[in-house]
């Protein structure tokens, strides 16, 4: 299994790169990449957009492939699918993909899914608290070219695969909110490290 941070958006509504914002003393995309690393995932790759000039120097110590992908003007779904690119010849049995800016979904969680898509041959695993689903998602290599190739997903984002699958996928309940809170503005991240600071005092 591949390790995958998505991490190319402008951050245009945080107004400052996403990737460097601050989480518990490390920038969101080394909290992700350690938790990877303590997942043993020794493939792990991230995707840049136009941050990448900022963001590439301080990935230096962490062993990961870099991509960068000139438009982001597709969101998510065209990092994803640069990343599959930048993996078909390495042949992943699968791929987590976790989006940078939900550096505080707890280990155990992520660990449930790997466990979930390990006892299984589900084509995606997805988190859900309450009733809602979630990230970060574990796609199996059998809906790699679906990903690369739906014109669903290209007009509504990688959901349209899930949707084509709901019955097939694997959904696991957690006890973790962070799964759907993804965080996008100035307002976002200072609840975010007002809930930090509180765990920590």
């Amino acid at each position: 299994m591949a390790g995958v941070v998505l991490a190319a958006g402008r951050s245009a509504r945080m107004g400052t790169p996403k990737p460097l914002l601050d989480f518990r003393g490390r920038p969101f995309i080394i909290r992700i990449l350690e938790a990877l690393e303590a997942l043993d995932l020794k493939l792990r790759l991230v995707v840049l957009g136009p941050d990448a000039p900022r963001v590439t120097p301080i990935l230096a110590p962490h062993d990961c492939m870099v991509v960068e992908t000139p438009d982001v003007t597709t969101g998510p779904i065209g990092s994803l699918r640069a990343a599959l690119a930048a993996l078909q010849p390495l042949h992943p049995a699968a791929v987590l993909a976790w989006p940078v800016d939900l550096p505080h979904v707890r280990l155990a969680t992520v660990e449930r899914l790997i466990d979930a898509y390990a006892r299984g041959a589900a084509p995606a695993v997805v988190p859900a608290f309450g009733a809602r689903r979630g990230q970060p998602v574990i796609w199996d290599a059998s809906l790699f070219e679906e990903i690369e190739t739906s014109e669903a997903a290209t007009r509504h984002g990688v959901n349209a695969v899930l949707c084509t699958h709901a019955s097939r996928l694997v959904t696991v309940a957690v006890d973790d909110p962070a799964v759907l809170d993804d965080v996008n503005t100035p307002e976002d991240y200072e609840r975010l490290v007002r809930e930090v600071n509180r765990d920590i005092y």
